[in-house]
């Protein structure tokens, strides 16, 4: 048994109980370390205020970021977030096609499955003759059309790794000014993120090396850094992103907008 062996057949049911243990440690502190504190009597607010209010909501620290922090936003929301990993994550061929394996109904977004290079999208867009494949997907023959020619996963990684680099090296700049709020998880995140992406990058092109050994070695190296992110989640920073800023704006909404009435 090899590390891609390991990767796929072995550790994915060991990934899943850390990682939903995770997640129920994290809503257990929102649940029991939550503290009602005395508020005022609730204003009453129209549904199409209190909606607005929503909306603003979810879009003010967008809107003050990119006035504030032009740099952040670009290099972090922007490539590394919207443009980069999420759409590498949930749409790229090869993941669309991983996923519908251990769950068949994600199967229902191969129309949306994103080609992995431009060499495949500019064939969808210069040529009539869809091009030849022994796989059952035709990843270029997708909903996105000539726009796989800068929808793809090449470009979208390149991207997400620029992100990744420009927040490890905004990290590094701040701690060698001593700045407050970084802490050694913060790095370990986005080291852990850059070595997935440059990984997969490197198994999609089959390098550094061609021979069937060393494909299995990297690809195998870029699952298993995957499944330990997948694992480490919960506990890390990137939590945030996928519970904690919902949950944290949907308070914000509930208790200074809707039950103050703050609008």
């Amino acid at each position: 048994m090899d590390l891609l062996d390991l990767a796929i057949y072995v550790l994915p049911p060991y990934v899943i109980a850390i990682f939903l243990f995770g997640v129920a440690y994290r809503l257990s502190r929102y649940v029991f370390l939550w503290k009602r504190k005395p508020s005022a009597p609730r204003r009453q607010k129209s549904f199409a205020t209190l909606l607005v209010g929503l909306v603003k909501t979810f879009l003010d620290p967008l809107i003050i970021g990119a006035q504030k922090r032009k740099g952040d936003f670009i290099g972090g929301l922007i490539a590394l977030h919207i443009v980069g990993v999420i759409p590498l994550i949930f749409l790229l061929g090869q993941h669309v096609a991983m996923f519908s394996y251990w769950l068949p109904f994600y199967s229902l977004l191969k129309p949306f499955a994103i080609p992995t290079s431009i060499t495949t999208g500019s064939q969808s867009f210069f040529t009539n003759v869809l091009p030849a494949s022994s796989m059952s997907w035709t990843f270029v023959n997708t909903i996105w059309g000539p726009l796989t020619i800068i929808l793809n996963g090449d470009l979208l990684a390149i991207l997400a790794i620029i992100g990744v680099s420009y927040k490890f090296g905004d990290k590094i700049v701040r701690a060698l000014h001593k700045l407050p709020h970084l802490r050694l998880g913060d790095f370990i995140d986005l080291f852990l993120l850059l070595a997935i992406l440059v990984s997969g990058f490197l198994a999609t092109h089959h390098l550094p090396s061609p021979d069937i050994a060393t494909y299995r070695l990297v690809l195998g190296t870029h699952i298993l850094l995957a499944e330990t992110l997948v694992a480490y989640l919960p506990f890390s920073k990137f939590w945030h992103f996928v519970f904690g800023y919902w949950y944290g704006k949907l308070h914000e909404w509930y208790d200074i907008k809707f039950n103050r009435g703050s609008l």
